[in-house]
């Protein structure tokens, strides 16, 4: 809780600070870095060898697209784990979690990450769409293991998200309630991810990277 004065020095009112590490005095920096590298990752570090380095194999756009997508892949679903650490050690105390909707969020944009870098491995032309359905129908792998599964495990996801509001705003472009909902088990979906990406690794990215 924090003093606020009037032009007198006098007390005028009082605010709970959100982040009250943060010192009012606090002055704002510079995010970017310039050349140099704050925290690694390995996007920024194939960005660099890419345009710095001028590493050959980089220089493939479709070597590169695919290493990033891949790692961002990761990224993201690394991430969900880790929240979904956090959710299981919130519900020892049955607290309300601040990590359920930025779990699922990553859970998603892993998913929508991998199917693009199947994309890329089909050597398709363009990446479109955000739609996770829509873009796991335009691959078209209904014949590889476990498609059936996967069709509807992603019919779900879009039911959770289904147009890209929900687990980013919660609310719709007029301000008013999404019709989604949030009575989802994210254990589960954390599990259907991971499971997905071991298929689309095994039998769409394997398949087309290494059929010659």
């Amino acid at each position: 809780m924090r003093a606020r004065y009037d032009e007198n020095g006098n007390i005028r009112s009082y605010h709970q600070m959100i982040f009250d590490n943060v010192p009012d005095d606090y002055e704002m920096q510079s995010v970017l870095t310039g050349e140099r590298f704050s925290d690694l990752s390995y996007v920024g570090i194939m960005k660099h060898l890419r345009t710095k380095e001028k590493i050959e194999d980089f220089s493939n756009n479709e070597y590169y697209s695919s290493e990033v997508l891949s790692h961002m892949a990761m990224d993201y679903i690394q991430s969900a784990l880790y929240l979904h650490g956090a959710i299981v050690n919130d519900r020892d105390g049955e607290t309300v979690s601040y990590y359920v909707i930025p779990c699922a969020f990553s859970c998603k944009h892993s998913i929508e990450l991998k199917l693009k870098e199947c994309q890329i491995a089909k050597g398709m032309a363009e990446l479109k769409g955000h739609s996770v359905l829509t873009v796991w129908n335009d691959l078209d792998e209904k014949d590889i293991p476990h498609s059936k599964d996967i069709t509807s495990f992603l019919q779900e996801v879009e039911k959770i998200d289904n147009n890209e509001m929900a687990l980013r705003y919660g609310i719709s472009k007029k301000a008013e309630p999404l019709q989604e909902t949030y009575k989802f088990d994210i254990d589960v979906l954390i599990k259907n991810t991971m499971f997905l990406f071991n298929v689309l690794d095994e039998h769409v990215i394997c398949k087309y990277r290494y059929k010659s």
